[in-house]
């Protein structure tokens, strides 16, 4: 029955990160914590593999497309995975109660970003020049969202997209294809870096979900092109809102129950 749940979870997020470029890990590690009852540190590391894999599968079906932004996400990923490594390492010997409680923070503050109205920049569809503003501005906001990646054990989808949105000034269709890429190799990096540091991981079951989850963000990633992408804005935002309520209430029990 557990594995049965995973897949049948794995699925419905796999759609999710692959229509919205995100989301996946927000979903993975309340589910695998609460729901079938892995520790903090075992769920984070977990959510690496489904959330790189699947993410990994979701790239080639927008590639196809014409929705990946080759040139932004590279260096917003090889910025990342430096900052994932330095993440992975700051978390060691933390509170788990009190970092899933930051994490939960962390979504309410993205959640509110991505509700807020904004326009893409005029330039954000076409192919971006390698200038030094655009280098250090997207490898400055790579770096930030890598360590965000390693020290709460997430792909960074959530950051991601509203980062490529708000900061870099990509169109919705193009930033959710460009943040798969990113979030691929950041949780390679990071998954490699805590696997180095002793992480342990159940791979009959982490394997039957990421199996699931691929599937699912093959089905995510062609629905992506087809919906409005203001109306999946809004929605993923809401989501984050709600996830954040959930774990907040849930660590605030804990911590001071």
């Amino acid at each position: 029955m557990t594995l049965v749940g995973a897949v049948v979870v794995g699925l419905l997020i796999g759609v999710v990160l692959g229509t919205l470029g995100g989301g996946g890990a927000i979903l993975t590690i309340p589910v695998l914590t609460y729901a079938f009852g892995m520790g903090i540190a075992e769920s984070t590391t977990a959510s690496l593999v489904i959330v790189g894999v699947s993410s990994l599968v979701a790239v080639a079906v927008h590639a196809r497309a014409g929705r990946v932004d080759w040139v932004r996400g590279l260096v917003f990923a090889l910025f990342g995975m430096a900052g994932a490594v330095l993440g992975s390492v700051l978390a060691r010997g933390l509170d788990p109660d009190w970092l899933m409680a930051a994490f939960a923070v962390l979504l309410a503050v993205v959640a509110s970003l991505m509700l807020r109205k904004g326009r893409p920049r005029s330039d954000a569809a076409g192919p971006a020049s390698l200038t030094p503003r655009t280098v250090v501005l997207t490898g400055l906001t790579g770096l930030g969202v890598g360590v965000l990646t390693g020290f709460f054990g997430v792909g960074g989808g959530f950051a991601i997209v509203p980062a490529l949105v708000l900061v870099l000034g990509l169109p919705m269709p193009v930033a959710v294809a460009t943040s798969l890429l990113v979030i691929s190799l950041n949780s390679a990096s990071a998954l490699a870096t805590k696997l180095a540091l002793g992480a342990s991981l159940d791979w009959l079951f982490v394997g039957a979900f990421t199996a699931a989850t691929m599937v699912g963000s093959i089905f995510g990633a062609r629905l992506s092109g087809r919906l409005d992408a203001a109306v999946l804005k809004r929605a993923f935002a809401w989501l984050l809102v709600a996830v954040s309520a959930y774990m907040l209430v849930t660590s605030a029990i804990t911590l001071f129950g």
